[in-house]
């Protein structure tokens, strides 16, 4: 029966690359009409190397793994082909290895720990699009696909437990382009799976897990370009249902390097509005708010988010800028039935620190922010037409002192709200068209929101080249 689905998805997966592949071997011709046979066809690559440098993953200094060093080969191939103007189908096949350096495989609290790790060879895009069939205002986008509305603060990234290696979502989109009110409307349906065992299944048979629990969802999303003069202006409804992995277990498979984490199980319910703009010659804004309710995990879920950024740029050799933001994600009272603990949805990625991605798991899992109240004060510049620069401090604290686990209890004081000072710097350049790269280093000074043993100070460094042709 097994290996019988396993022909079943190569089939499947035949019957949607054939308009690839066909194109690629095509040669383009000019497209008399939206409608006559055009075969253009695309295809092409990237290599990203990194080396990753973390000090103090859990903030404690003795423990045996607070310090990991490693590496990141990641390499992808894509493919696209359109026979007509308005019918395309797009492929990308991807593959990412590891070698740790640190910790030593011994130490590591749990079995199955891989000093070198060979991941899947894995489509994190195999989609086919209808892009306005007979010049209709709508356009159709089915099967695997990179989701993202605002700026990502709440969808992005569909596979949080891959470390940025995919940010994939299973998902159906339909977009109305209303161009008379200068209006967008999104309306998407989502089916995740918590692994990479289903269709499109890895090539090579590594199944490894990509969110904590099976997630289904609806987004309604709307963007006008009217209403507010010289910016956008967006809102949202946004459903999510998480259900458990049929098989209960705590122990999620990626990267080479097992790790507890817990499944959510209920529906959470999320109504927002986004502004971003122009407000004066040189100055620029965005705020974004969202109200959340439910349930979570069997509790009632009432929670709010708010996030806004107000920059300023300079009229100087090196289009300097500033910027100050100001993020709110309510926490959860332990004196209270309710939860009123914010949950980021989809937005399970380094958004302003790659460092705290790894300490979110003392009172959550990763990269799962909440109960969180933040202020930025950042500066940029580009300081050769190749390259920027940025410096960003930011004051980290808690909106509630403790919460209600026992592994929460232990990581966290019960006694103070400031998590700590995250300074982070970057440093950008793009040598030509075919290659890039960063150096960013971020620190991070603990406050008495953790616990006594949990305050040891942490550090991130990486540094990226990315080829691509």
């Amino acid at each position: 029966m097994k290996q019988r689905i396993r022909w079943l998805d190569r089939l499947g997966l035949l019957l949607l690359l054939a308009p690839v592949m066909v194109g690629t071997a095509a040669p383009a011709s000019s497209v008399q009409s939206r409608d006559a046979l055009s075969w253009d066809s695309d295809w092409g690559g990237d290599l990203r190397l990194r080396q990753v440098f973390i000090g103090n993953v859990g903030l404690n200094d003795d423990s045996p793994i607070a310090d990991r060093t490693f590496q990141r080969y990641r390499g992808r191939l894509w493919g696209r082909a359109a026979p007509t103007a308005w019918l395309a189908a797009d492929a990308r096949l991807i593959w990412e290895g590891r070698h740790y350096n640190k910790p030593e495989a011994a130490d590591w609290p749990v079995s199955g720990f891989e000093t070198w790790y060979s991941g899947g060879v894995l489509f994190d895009r195999l989609a086919a699009s209808l892009n306005q069939p007979a010049d209709l205002p709508l356009s159709l986008k089915l099967g695997r696909q990179d989701l993202i509305f605002g700026h990502g603060w709440l969808v992005l990234e569909g596979t949080p437990l891959d470390g940025s290696r995919t940010i994939y979502f299973d998902a159906a989109r339909a977009t109305l382009d209303l161009d008379a009110i200068d209006t967008v409307l999104d309306l998407v349906y989502l089916d995740q799976d918590a692994d990479t065992g289903r269709f499109p299944r890895p090539l090579n048979d590594t199944i490894e897990d990509q969110s904590e629990q099976h997630e289904t969802g609806v987004i309604a999303y709307a963007r006008n370009r009217s209403l507010l003069s010289g910016g956008d202006l967006d809102g949202y409804f946004i459903y999510k249902h998480a259900r458990p992995h049929p098989t209960p277990r705590t122990l999620r498979v990626n990267n080479g390097a097992p790790f507890p984490s817990s499944s959510d199980a209920g529906d959470l319910y999320t109504l927002g509005l986004r502004l971003d703009g122009e407000l004066a010659p040189r100055w620029s804004g965005r705020a974004e708010g969202a109200y959340q309710w439910g349930e979570l995990n069997q509790r009632t879920v009432n929670a709010f988010g708010f996030n806004a950024r107000l920059a300023y740029a300079f009229d100087d050799a090196l289009q300097s800028r500033l910027h100050a933001d100001l993020e709110y994600l309510s926490g959860d009272d332990p004196d209270d039935a309710t939860d009123q603990a914010f949950d980021p949805l989809w937005g399970r990625w380094p958004q302003w620190s790659e460092l705290m991605i790894y300490q979110w798991p003392l009172e959550t899992r990763v990269a799962q922010a909440t109960n969180l109240l933040r202020l930025n004060l950042g500066w940029a510049a580009q300081v050769h037409p190749t390259t920027l620069l940025t410096f960003d401090y930011h004051a980290l604290f808690a909106n509630e002192e403790t919460t209600r686990t026992p592994a929460q209890l232990a990581n966290l004081s019960g006694d103070g709200r400031f998590r700590g000072h995250l300074l982070t710097a970057w440093l950008k350049t793009r040598f030509n068209e075919h290659l890039a790269g960063h150096l960013v280093a971020e620190y991070l000074a603990p406050g008495e929101f953790y616990a006594a043993q949990r305050r040891d100070e942490a550090y991130f460094v990486r540094a990226e080249l990315v080829l691509n042709w």
